[in-house]
């Protein structure tokens, strides 16, 4: 009957969509985020190795408050 095909079929998908998502939780654990970033293009290598200059951390990405101020940085 058609119903003896769900079990191989599940246990196939299961298989074939696995190391999708454990790819999403190996990253956190290895990275230390859920995302990795991609170096294919120019401008994505330029900007992780600016995220890598400004906070030593390429994965941490920071916002404004990071930055340094060059005026405050003359008044100290």
């Amino acid at each position: 009957m058609w119903i003896e095909i769900i079990p191989p079929m599940a246990i196939i998908v299961a298989a074939l969509a696995g190391p999708g998502y454990a790819t999403y939780w190996l990253h956190h654990l290895v990275l230390g985020n859920h995302f990795r970033r991609t170096l294919k293009e120019r401008w994505e290598r330029h900007l992780y190795q600016r995220d890598l200059r400004l906070t030593g951390n390429p994965y941490n990405v920071i916002g404004l408050e990071g930055i340094p101020d060059e005026e405050t940085d003359k008044k100290k």
